[in-house]
């Protein structure tokens, strides 16, 4: 399932519009909390050797290799994101020659390499006008999986809330689970870090010896 034009569109306009009175802050990306580093650490938490390639999915600034910096010594960064003005300001912040953006809509972006570790953080929070969220998470995780090696982590906002802000999706964790399991035997499902948020990890293989 793509995102239709019109979810698009909102997504997009959404976004440009905070990044015109924000800037280069985590309140254009729709956080507000400065919390977004323990995000981080949370789906990265499965890498544990150096000399890997990640994709970032819904990038945003590319922030996430603040994170990666510090824990890492070699590694090769992609990120993808639909909004140009994010693109383009991760690349004057982060770029080299093992950190490289696109602009490009994940599901019909044509990719021509696999990637070791897939992540996407925030993704999933927007409501969806004419679109089942939980078929979009469906899409991007069964595209995610045909291009990780390892494995991939996502994170939500969680339906486990006494209040819901406008236009954003709480995520049921039960039927993201669910979902995962269509995909691997091997997953983790995190709700421990921050009460109305979780993540997921799917690991791409889940085989195991019977010994």
């Amino acid at each position: 399932m793509n995102l239709s034009d019109k979810n698009l569109n909102d997504i997009i306009i959404r976004y440009n519009e905070r990044y015109r009175q924000y800037g280069y802050s985590e309140k254009s990306l729709g956080w507000t909390k400065n919390k977004q580093d323990i995000r981080f650490n949370v789906l990265t938490e499965m890498i544990k050797e150096d000399n890997f390639s990640i994709l970032d999915i819904g990038c945003g600034f590319g922030d996430i290799n603040r994170v990666l910096h510090c824990r890492f010594k070699n590694y090769q960064y992609t990120g993808i994101d639909i909004i140009e003005a994010f693109i383009e300001e991760g690349k004057k912040r982060y770029s080299s020659s093992d950190v490289e953006f696109v602009t490009g809509d994940f599901l019909k972006y044509k990719f021509v390499k696999k990637y070791d570790y897939i992540v996407a953080s925030g993704i999933f929070n927007h409501q969806l006008s004419d679109q089942s969220n939980y078929e979009y998470f469906e899409s991007v995780t069964e595209k995610s999986i045909q291009l990780a090696r390892k494995s991939i982590s996502f994170d939500f906002l969680s339906d486990k809330v006494d209040y819901r802000l406008e236009n954003t999706f709480h995520n049921s964790p039960e039927t993201i689970l669910s979902i995962a399991y269509l995909f691997s035997r091997r997953i983790i499902l995190r709700n421990d870090y921050m009460p109305f948020e979780f993540s997921i990890t799917i690991n791409k293989q889940d085989s195991f010896s019977s010994d």
